[in-house]
């Protein structure tokens, strides 16, 4: 899940870099387009060429254009980058000991910001035509927007930006992790929905955006402020206390479906109701907008989209918190009986024979001791380190069998197409027990295993014949408790994503899993 979204994000990097280039090409282009089109224009109205070059003498194109374009978007850039790879990642990840780092970092990419905002006001000169008393164009006229009050607004605005586009990402990134983790279809959806909207937001901007559409000057870019905190506002009051409220209620019952309906109604109306009061009183349709319903409608759809998405994520880390430990428990029952076995076996064939047999049970012995000490106590590993545990414990038994004795042993073991994940230990207890309790060099036995998969399960069996154990065999009262621990990890950890069968006869165990690896 790491490897994957750090690849990740060494994409989006280089998708960013992209942008900026692009957009700093067409921008220019698109200037020195607009640039000639106009000079062209007035001389073909007459205007003499010296008097025309005479009003653009204090325009260069290179220092008014070219460089503060460039050195702009590189410094917001570079802005971006220390925020989203350097400061954040810190701040998210509570590194204490990089204190320095972090605050570094964030002073620099506020600093950048507001580099890229005093470069390009101050350095950016306009032109526009100039009229006679008749209003007809006779040249050129050159002028700067640079204003002092405007570095602080538009350096406000930039940061928005940043932090708008961060916490864009935190969400995709986010709902990733519960991707890989839960399988659930509607977080890939989610993550679908992120990418598409924000690559289509990139594309515009590098296609039809300006300086203007990223830094708003004025009261454009108070509105936004205050758009912004208001729709902050209303997230929490509605994530907090107004989506719990009507998500506890039964809705099977019919008086809670119409309290809900009503109470939606009521919302709807007092939003009316309020605007009408505001038009009477003001009679400012906009500020309506700006104060209330602009941030009533993020603030309810973005708590709505969180609530459906990633609250069941706090719901799952508190039964995580509580069943941590049993987990761990029920892992360190399983891990070490099997290891004696296995000990115990080797032991009895060193006896009987110096061969490569012996060396070859070691090494895989060596194989399955590495598998459980690196890979058995991580939340997910993948099938094929699984499937090579299961083959190594496979012919380690086997060794124990004389090829005289009666006993038929079928393996079908379908090797994984992709990297498929799972929780580790679940296979292999079922197959222990068939070994266990399905051998007898006395009576025919024999042991059937397969394992396959598709793109959305895994389909596990094991059939082994059974034979009564003595009553004197310490094994016989440890019988099923690697089985129940399974039971226990699959209820915890799969839950609704798993089958799990078993038909016990006086002849025959069978055992069927299907685990959902979606």
């Amino acid at each position: 899940m790491y490897e994957s979204l750090k690849k990740f994000r060494q994409i989006e990097f280089g998708v960013i870099l992209f942008a900026f280039v692009v957009y700093i090409t067409r921008r220019l282009f698109y200037i020195a387009a607009d640039f000639d089109s106009d000079v062209t224009r007035v001389e073909d109205l007459g205007v003499q060429p010296f008097i025309i070059w005479r009003n653009l003498a204090s325009y260069d194109h290179v220092l008014n254009t070219i460089f503060p374009t460039t050195a702009a978007a590189i410094l917001f850039f570079l802005a971006w980058y220390l925020f989203h790879y350097e400061a954040f990642p810190r701040w998210r990840n509570k590194e204490l000991k990089q204190k320095y780092i972090f605050y570094t970092s964030l002073v620099a990419s506020a600093i950048l910001v507001f580099a890229s905002v005093f470069v390009y006001s101050y350095m950016k000169r306009y032109w526009d035509f100039r009229y006679d008393i008749f209003h007809e164009i006779v040249g050129f006229k050159v002028f700067s927007l640079f204003r002092k009050l405007h570095l602080i607004t538009n350096t406000y605005a930039g940061i928005i930006v940043i932090l708008l586009y961060e916490a864009v990402a935190q969400v995709f990134y986010h709902n990733q992790k519960l991707y890989n983790q839960f399988k659930q279809p509607k977080h890939q959806f989610f993550g679908y929905f992120i990418l598409s909207i924000s690559l289509a937001l990139i594309i515009f901007w590098m296609l039809q955006g300006s300086i203007a559409n990223l830094v708003i000057n004025g009261r454009g870019t108070f509105q936004s402020i205050l758009i912004i905190m208001l729709s902050i506002g209303f997230h929490y009051l509605f994530f907090k206390l107004i989506i719990p409220y009507y998500a506890k209620l039964d809705y099977n019952k019919l008086d809670n479906t119409l309290y809900a309906f009503f109470g939606f109604c009521a919302y709807i109306l007092l939003g009316i109701v309020l605007m009408a009061i505001w038009m009477i009183i003001v009679r400012d349709y906009d500020s309506f907008l700006t104060l209330y319903a602009i941030p009533n409608i993020i603030g309810l759809s973005s708590a709505g989209l969180r609530w459906a998405f990633f609250n069941e994520k706090q719901n799952f880390e508190v039964k995580i918190s509580q069943t941590t430990a049993e987990l761990n428990n029920l892992r360190s029952q399983i891990n070490p009986h099997f290891l004696f076995n296995a000990l115990n076996t080797l032991y009895s064939i060193s006896l009987k024979e110096q061969a490569e047999r012996t060396s070859d049970g070691i090494q895989k012995l060596g194989d399955m001791m590495r598998f459980m000490l690196n890979e058995n106590h991580q939340e997910r590993i993948p099938l094929s380190k699984e499937v090579e545990y299961l083959e190594n414990y496979i012919a380690i038994q086997r060794m124990r069998i004389d090829e005289n004795h009666n006993i038929e042993i079928k393996v079908n073991i379908q090797q994984p197409e992709k990297d498929i994940f799972i929780a580790p230990m679940l296979l292999n207890p079922f197959i222990e027990n068939a070994f266990k309790h399905g051998i007898s060099f006395r009576k025919p036995s024999w042991i059937y295993i397969t394992l396959t998969q598709d793109t959305q399960r895994l389909y596990f069996k094991v059939h082994n014949s059974t034979h009564p154990k003595n009553e004197q065999d310490t094994e016989q009262k440890n019988h099923g408790i690697g089985l129940e621990n399974v039971k226990k990890r699959l209820e915890l950890i799969y839950p609704n994503r798993h089958t799990l069968d078993i038909q016990v006869s006086d002849n025959d165990y069978f055992v069927s899993l299907i685990l959902g690896i979606y």
